[in-house]
Order: C-alpha cells, then sequence, then structure tokens
C-alpha cells in the first residue's frame, strides 16, 4: 500500500487552503496553520522546503508570508510529494536495506511497476483540482 508522509498530506492541505483562499496576496502561516489545523512550526518548515522548489515564495515582515509560485492548476501532486519525502518509490518489503534492479527479487519489480502507477497518478492531479473539502480535522 501506498502512504504519504504526513508532511507531504499537511503540505498538500496548506497549498490547497491557499489556493482556495480569496487572498491574492501573501498568507500568513498562521492563517494556514488556524485554517488547517496543523502546527505553525511545522508548516513554516515545510513551506521553506516548498519555496526552496519553487512552489511558493515567501516575503518577511508584517505582511509577508508565503503566495503560490504558479497558478494552483498547475502545480501538481507528485512536486509536492517529491519535494517533501523525495522520489516515490515503494521500499524493499522484504530487505531493510533495499534491494536493486540487478536483485532479481520479483516483489522488487511488481513494486517499481506500483511506483510507477503512483506518481503517474499524483503526476496528473493538482493543487488547483482539489477543493476546500479535502481537510481531514
Amino acid at each position: 500500500m501506498f502512504r504519504l508522509s504526513k508532511g507531504s498530506g499537511y503540505a498538500i492541505a496548506g497549498l490547497v487552503y491557499m489556493a482556495s483562499s480569496s487572498a491574492s496576496d501573501y498568507t500568513g502561516i498562521d492563517e494556514i496553520s488556524r485554517a488547517t489545523g496543523i502546527s505553525r512550526q511545522y508548516l513554516a518548515k515545510l513551506f521553506r522546503t516548498l519555496a526552496s522548489r519553487g512552489i511558493v515564495r515567501s516575503a518577511r515582515g508584517r505582511d509577508g508570508g508565503f503566495m503560490l509560485d504558479r497558478d494552483p492548476g498547475s502545480i501538481t501532486l507528485l512536486e509536492v510529494v517529491e519535494a517533501i519525502d523525495g522520489p516515490v518509490e515503494a521500499g524493499c518489503v522484504i530487505k531493510d536495506d533495499g534491494c536493486a534492479d540487478r536483485s532479481g527479487c520479483l516483489l522488487h519489480y511488481v513494486l517499481k511497476r506500483c511506483s510507477g502507477s503512483v506518481a503517474s497518478i499524483l503526476a496528473s492531479e493538482s493543487i488547483g483540482g482539489i477543493g476546500p473539502g479535502f481537510f481531514c480535522k
């Protein structure tokens, strides 16, 4: 089973909030935290990562915060997940240290295909395509 990390889910929730809010300027991390019920400190860390990947931009100061760097329809879920978690890959279910393509493990090839399918689905969905009802509180 593929499962998003909490960090990826929280980043997506924050971005969906920003995309669905009527604000056309920077949104403060406190506002995003209140709206999503996610820790301010954790969101700030996640959004710094998103800013470093060009998904959001940040500004300091009284009117600062974060703003989507692009149209929400062009920010894919895969892009967000990979920014937070790295490449979408199913881990080895037999060895703790993983296995390589050359290992010949039959499960490896099946799980690799699953990872490709998950990545493809995440790439086909955007932040703009998720409504504000997404939030789980």
